[in-house]
């Protein structure tokens, strides 16, 4: 029984307890809440993916780790991360950093871990922003319109080529016109919390969903009349088994082979039966029979998907596929123009000065054609 538990205080070597001091020590405003959720990151990679709890057992090696963790997400286009943010000038490496040199001077540490060079040369570089892609409204509505019609064309095929087919405009659809990130619709096998929206999650009579947000919390988010009336031809084409059923089921056959290996052998099937049902049926026909739920599309996956969608649509941006986040760039993008306030709630941004910033360049574009529109006249 910890410490936590019997009523005590925790140890002062308890990561969570040194980073609740470390935000009682700090004045209120965006600099704490800023600190608040790099440090919870923090906290929550270390126990997960370092199985470390306590500042005693933090070494050089866990924030190397945690700066080539960094890395990966700033490659990683969906999780809107830039490398301004985790370079070693960014605030995501600074806070931790000074939160560790915090626990130095308060006798919490000897020795800061994520000082050396080596930790630090881990990190990106940032040379700027120069992949931020945003979905064109013409390419955008070149795809919705391929998609629609490749739905429309699979109403008399097999069950399999009519469900995905119905998967991949709602797909579409969702990332066109809702703001959701990738990373709250698709499954990331790196977070356990982020295994795809499940139809629980989606109320269509209000239309609303919830996804996991990138605040690592529960936020809804607003589905017009388009995307209600795409996601219910799509569950009346899949008829999902339950409730928890993922929205965008995977179609990649060695997962869908493993789930139902899986789903059988939790049902009582032997080693033997498996393999002789998995002979004469296909891995989706003994989901579909047993009601068991197939993984949800990763983040790979659905940006492969993209790719094959762009190429059978022969539609691109600058020679490059429509990349999944693109979509929430060009959402933002078009609702900036309009309602810079409108778009910082439907991109869930924490503030109106992070909605600036990441459509300034648009803005400024904007100003020309009306500079230009006006010296014209």
């Amino acid at each position: 029984m910890t410490a936590a538990e019997t009523g005590g205080s925790r140890p002062e070597t308890d990561i969570e307890a040194a980073i609740e001091a470390r935000l009682a020590s700090l004045d209120s405003g965006n600099y704490r809440t800023n600190n608040e959720l790099v440090l919870s990151m923090f906290a929550e990679y270390l126990e997960h993916q370092r199985n470390v709890t306590t500042l005693e057992d933090l070494d050089v090696l866990d924030c190397r780790r945690y700066a080539q963790w960094l890395r990966e997400r700033v490659r990683d286009d969906e999780n809107e991360l830039s490398a301004a943010s985790a370079h070693a000038n960014g605030p995501y490496f600074t806070i931790v950093r000074a939160f560790l040199g915090w626990c130095v001077d308060d006798e919490r540490l000897d020795a800061n871990p994520a000082r050396p060079n080596r930790v630090k040369k881990e990190l990106p570089e940032h040379h700027g922003d120069h992949d931020r892609q945003f979905w064109s409204a013409d390419a955008r509505d070149a795809l919705l319109a391929f998609v629609n019609e490749r739905a429309h064309s699979a109403l008399d095929d097999s069950t399999d080529a009519r469900e995905r087919a119905f998967r991949d405009r709602a797909i579409v659809t969702m990332l066109a016109l809702t703001g959701a990130r990738g990373a709250e619709l698709f499954n990331d096998p790196r977070d356990e919390y982020r295994n795809g929206l499940r139809w629980n999650d989606v109320d269509l009579n209000r239309g609303v969903a919830q996804v996991f947000g990138k605040t690592r919390e529960r936020q809804p988010i607003p589905l017009t009349d388009q995307v209600v009336e795409c996601l219910e031809r799509y569950r009346t084409v899949l008829d999902p088994a339950a409730e928890d059923y993922p929205v965008f089921p995977t179609r990649h056959h060695p997962s869908l082979a493993q789930a139902a290996e899986n789903g059988l052998r939790d049902l009582g099937w032997d080693a033997d039966a498996i393999e002789s049902v998995l002979d004469e049926k296909t891995a989706m026909t003994l989901l579909r029979e047993r009601e068991i739920s197939p993984p949800a599309l990763s983040k790979n996956g659905a940006r492969s998907l993209m790719k094959r969608l762009c190429e059978s649509a022969d539609i691109d941006i600058d020679g490059e596929y429509l990349k999944p986040h693109g979509g929430r760039r060009g959402f933002g993008s078009d609702l900036y123009a309009q309602d810079a306030e409108l778009a910082q709630e439907t991109l869930r941004h924490e503030s109106i000065e992070t909605t600036h910033e990441s459509y300034r360049e648009q803005n400024v574009i904007e100003r020309r054609n009306r500079l230009e529109q006006a010296l014209n006249e």
